[in-house]
């Protein structure tokens, strides 16, 4: 099976592309337009291997919702990854440890690959997914 990875962005455009992309190389792409939606997705789809999420959503953004599925224990070891093409200065970051880090918008496809390959372990990958 494929690593699952969830794509959180109100922006259906990026969440589109981010799908494709990583469709192409190996993954599983799940997505969800707001963080509370991503809750319930996490309930009733694959666990997901990853987490790539926008920071500024309506409802629960990036910071809340990583804070909100490290004290649910099914969730809390999954690495999330914020995309966000806001100032990095004016944002309030997480510090659980499933937070790994940022990517600005707008990314550069191979950051976002080099950044999934990297969080995902290699037992999750089969020769014939998860290309290098």
């Amino acid at each position: 099976m494929r690593p699952v990875v969830m794509i959180i962005d109100d922006n259906s455009s990026i969440a589109q592309l981010l799908s494709i992309m990583l469709k192409n190389n190996g993954y599983t792409p799940i997505t969800a337009p707001n963080g509370l939606i991503a809750l319930d997705l996490l309930k009733s789809s694959p666990r997901p291997s990853l987490i790539l999420t926008d920071y500024l959503m309506p409802g629960l953004n990036g910071c809340e919702f990583i804070e909100h599925i490290s004290a649910k224990s099914p969730y809390k070891n999954i690495p999330v990854v914020i995309i966000t093409g806001s100032a990095v200065e004016d944002l309030r970051f997480p510090t659980t440890k499933n937070f790994k880090g940022i990517i600005m918008k707008p990314f550069n496809n191979d950051t976002v690959l080099n950044t999934v390959r990297h969080l995902i372990p290699e037992n999750e990958c089969s020769n014939s997914v998860c290309l290098a």
